[in-house]
């Protein structure tokens, strides 16, 4: 598992490997019951703190996407993190206020956010290896 990881970046470190698990996950690079690297070992190849370490796999044990076996390790879960369709629907609708806003402060039209996504859409499938129509 490899991480890049920006210490200039303004998303604390550990919030960076959340979010690139996560994305690992997404394109298939890690599959469920995957297992992660050790807090100790994940901090040595990143470079942190084994705090900050720790705290990148507990935010993700929290929202349910890896699991911690005590003695064994932590594991990528096998079961998708259940969420209500309205709690889901915030998070998506949430994402999307901050792209518009962050579109608008940089002086991006907002008219060309749907082609940009879908281009984005299809570099993610193609990444992932899912080249399915929308």
């Amino acid at each position: 598992m490899i991480l890049h990881l920006d210490s200039a970046s303004p998303v604390p470190i550990y919030l960076q490997i959340v979010d690139q698990v996560r994305r690992l996950i997404a394109l298939g690079a890690l599959r469920p019951g995957e297992r992660l690297p050790a807090v100790r070992d994940l901090a040595a190849q990143c470079r942190i703190n084994r705090n900050t370490a720790a705290r990148a796999i507990q935010e993700l044990e929290r929202e349910g996407v890896v699991r911690t076996q005590v003695g064994q390790g932590t594991f990528v879960a096998e079961e998708p993190p259940h969420s209500d369709s309205a709690e889901g629907e915030a998070a998506v609708d949430a994402q999307c206020d901050r792209l518009i806003v962050e579109a608008r402060a940089r002086q991006v039209p907002l008219e060309q956010l749907p082609s940009r996504l879908w281009r984005r859409i299809d570099a993610f499938r193609q990444e992932s290896g899912k080249g399915e129509a929308p």
